[in-house]
């Protein structure tokens, strides 16, 4: 699922990994945005959920209820949630391990009484967000699916609702099943998903990453070549000091997990409508969070 955006404000955060303290914080500077008219959407760039162990008290399942309280992702709402790779595999229930730690197991316990309402909340989250300005906002970054010699399929990608042939996850909705995910990730669009949530950007692929990003963008504009998509901005990696450019076509930012400190934090703002020159022109966008 891809959104468009054509008009508007946005206030970007992402990958707050179940801290409470940082998504209070959040909700309340995006208040007092929007109050000024500086602010007329707030999106999470994804990874909501899973705190690292010893880092802080997890609060991934209470975050998430309160985000479906507050009708994020409905027509009509001003917060859009962004699909990250730590809620992608529970759509698919995927055991999710990172060496030692293994994330899934203990969120699943935590959402057995209403799994079917929060994971039909994730399969609502939008993979991307295109601006007419130009700019592609998405959790991940780029990766190599979306070279010239790959096969893809934009509207494939636009319409994508989880509900393909493969449809286990959805007659398990109720109850996680890992042998579900063993059977998605021998799937087409498990091996695709997969690769464009997964994959470790430009520590994965070194110095052919920029130009994946510039192929991205080139791909993610195939129905809108007058108005083409010019930068990326992205999550997915932590970043010590809130905010980087990568190459001077991709803005990561991190509000909350992956920063040395809460003083290092950052949120960015940028207008739907404007055409942004390089990523340091969206680095002079981003703000303190505390």
């Amino acid at each position: 699922m891809i959104r468009d955006i054509s008009s508007g404000k946005l206030m970007i955060v992402s990958d707050l990994h179940g801290n409470g303290f940082d998504f209070r914080q959040i909700l309340k500077v995006y208040g007092q945005q929007k109050e000024r008219g500086r602010a007329d959407y707030l999106v999470f760039l994804g990874d909501l959920i899973h705190a690292y162990p010893g880092k802080m008290k997890d609060e991934s399942r209470d975050m998430v209820m309160q985000l479906m309280e507050m009708g994020a992702n409905q027509p009509d709402s001003d917060i859009i949630c962004l699909l990250g790779n730590h809620e992608f595999v529970h759509i698919y229930h995927i055991p999710l391990q990172k060496g030692p730690l293994e994330f899934t197991s203990w969120f699943e316990n935590r959402i057995r009484k209403n799994r079917e309402e929060i994971i039909r909340f994730f399969m609502n989250m939008p993979f991307m967000i295109r601006t007419q300005g130009g700019v592609l906002i998405t959790h991940t970054g780029a990766s190599d699916r979306y070279g010239e010699n790959e096969k893809f399929d934009l509207q494939w990608l636009k319409n994508y609702k989880h509900q393909p042939e493969f449809n286990d996850h959805i007659k398990n909705i109720g109850k996680y099943d890992p042998y579900v995910g063993a059977d998605f990730m021998h799937t087409q669009e498990g091996d695709f998903l997969w690769d464009i949530l997964m994959n470790g950007n430009e520590k994965q692929y070194k110095e052919e990453y920029e130009e994946m990003v510039s192929q991205m963008l080139h791909r993610l504009s195939e129905d809108r070549k007058e108005n083409p998509l010019r930068i990326l901005v992205s999550g997915h990696i932590g970043v010590d000091y809130g905010a980087e450019m990568v190459g001077e076509k991709q803005l990561r930012i991190c509000s909350s997990a992956g920063c040395l400190r809460d003083l290092e934090k950052k949120f960015m703002l940028i207008s739907a409508e404007k055409e942004y020159a390089d990523s340091e022109a969206l680095l002079n966008r981003c703000f303190d969070l505390f």
